[in-house]
């Protein structure tokens, strides 16, 4: 038949072909794959640490936190205990002045925001699970799953009642102080840099889970999911867009 082509050619690109896909196959064994790194930002009382805690028992990974303000501390030679209301703080005048003071230099909020920085882009450069910090922004142009937990403040404040054994009254004003340091530490660390850094720009995330019905088991099985479909589309971006 006209424009039939021969055997031989026909095995030969057969043969062009498995061998590209054997040499496809090899060069992504040789080349390693990225860490797996999960950022978790979550409201107060929503969950978050308990959830980030499953997380890391499934996946195996490390869980930081708390230990992101000690290394920061430890690299800017001071005390946690100020970091931690630095960190929280919603003032930045208050914060650039109690920082300044501490150091006994005058450090800004500059200089907390680079310790930051470099602390996260070092641990990110293994498997690990991040919670709070701004990680999510710090990252936000490598492979890194992000996860946003959220709960209503009545939800939230009923766990800290429960947990703290405070009042109701008083466990809803603690969140909505918290929350609100929260969402205001992230606009004087990262407003500058980040045309829309609020925590309550869901484009900034993968997954917002809200926890008022989800219990701990429930959310770590859904994010395990997602994390899933994230990797394959870092791994395989054409065919899962």
């Amino acid at each position: 038949m006209p424009g039939k082509e021969p055997i031989e050619v026909l095995l030969t690109r057969e043969f062009v072909i498995d061998d590209y896909l054997a040499k496809k196959k090899l060069r992504a064994k040789a080349e390693p794959a990225p860490p797996r790194v999960i950022t978790i930002s979550r409201d107060y009382g929503a969950l978050g640490e308990e959830i980030a805690a499953g997380l890391g028992q499934r996946l195996g990974l490390p869980v930081y936190g708390t230990e992101i303000l000690e290394q920061v501390a430890k690299r800017a030679r001071i005390d946690k205990f100020f970091l931690e209301h630095f960190d929280e703080q919603g003032s930045a005048k208050t914060t650039t002045f109690l920082y300044s003071l501490i150091t006994g230099s005058t450090a800004t909020l500059l200089s907390y925001r680079r310790y930051l920085y470099d602390v996260v882009l070092e641990l990110a450069q293994k498997d690990c699970i991040l919670i709070g910090r701004g990680a999510h922004l710090i990252l936000q142009d490598r492979p890194v799953f992000r996860l946003r937990i959220v709960g209503s403040r009545l939800n939230c404040a009923a766990r800290i009642s429960g947990e703290t054994g405070i009042g109701l009254t008083e466990a809803e004003q603690k969140v909505a102080e918290i929350n609100g340091k929260r969402h205001q530490s992230i606009v004087n660390l990262f407003g500058e840099n980040f045309e829309h850094c609020s925590l309550e720009h869901a484009a900034n995330f993968d997954l917002i889970l809200n926890t008022d019905r989800l219990s701990v088991d429930g959310a770590v099985a859904i994010t395990l999911l997602a994390v899933h479909e994230t990797e394959s589309y870092f791994s395989h971006p054409k065919a899962s867009s």
